[in-house]
């Protein structure tokens, strides 16, 4: 997967998306991935050169509906924050 960067209009969470805790971003995303969404990043704080391991995740928003029908083609726009500094 490619990262893209830039901004999407969250419509808010719904009440069934899937719950992600305690996990890196590269984590959520494989998972949501393995779901079968096709994943867009929103990078919101920090560097987007960072591995996504040492990212987070603050929301996943999913303008569709959760659970869509098998076949059909979903996005999810998950924000990804990353690390501001690197400490030596």
């Amino acid at each position: 997967m490619i990262p893209l960067g830039g901004f999407a209009i969250s419509t808010g969470r719904a009440a069934a998306d899937p719950q992600y805790t305690n996990e890196s971003a590269q984590s959520v995303i494989d998972q949501l991935e393995a779901d079968g969404y096709d994943v867009v990043i929103n990078w919101l704080t920090g560097y987007d050169t960072k591995f996504l391991s040492v990212c987070w995740v603050s929301n996943i928003n999913n303008p569709g509906e959760w659970n869509p029908p098998p076949g059909t083609f979903t996005t999810v726009y998950v924000d990804v924050s990353c690390p501001n500094h690197d400490y030596y």
